[in-house]
């Protein structure tokens, strides 16, 4: 396979990034597989470690899963004792979802087996090209409201 030669050639961004989307994800899928833990679930307790306890709305959110979808993906991890939910101190209404301790342990796990499928995926870039592109990336996250890296309050 190569690469366009010219703009007459080139595949649509919306093309490539949904595609190596797709790639990427089953990639993550089959590095996760044994450890027991979805696509899904990795991207929620990585987005616990790095907000914090939240509401599962607002993580719902920050992620991109439908809120009942995240609702059944929060009951299956509290289940496994991989998070853990509280009340809110600023609205004892409304409970918050955490990392436990658990979680963080089969999480440092998780992000190694993760971390080597995307070595195989970003082979081709060299390490001034990877942080380009992940610094593209976060700009089109931060954009979308997807994925924050630190808690929004308020």
């Amino acid at each position: 396979m190569t690469t366009a030669g010219t703009d007459g050639d080139r595949v649509p961004t919306s093309t490539l990034l949904s595609s190596l989307g797709r790639d990427a994800t089953a990639r993550v899928r089959l590095a996760l597989r044994p450890l027991s833990l979805t696509a899904q679930q990795f991207l929620v307790l990585e987005q616990l470690r790095l907000t914090g306890p939240t509401s599962q709305a607002d993580l719902a959110d920050a992620v991109g899963i439908d809120r009942s979808n995240l609702a059944t993906i929060a009951a299956g991890l509290c289940d496994r004792g991989l998070a853990e939910r509280s009340r809110d101190p600023a609205d004892r209404r409304r409970y918050l979802l955490g990392l436990s301790a658990a979680g963080e342990r089969l999480l440092g796990r998780a992000e190694t087996a993760v971390a080597a499928a995307e070595e195989e995926l970003l082979a081709p870039l060299d390490p001034a090209r990877r942080a380009q592109l992940h610094g593209l990336l976060r700009r089109l996250a931060d954009g979308a409201r997807l994925c924050p890296t630190e808690r929004e309050d308020g």
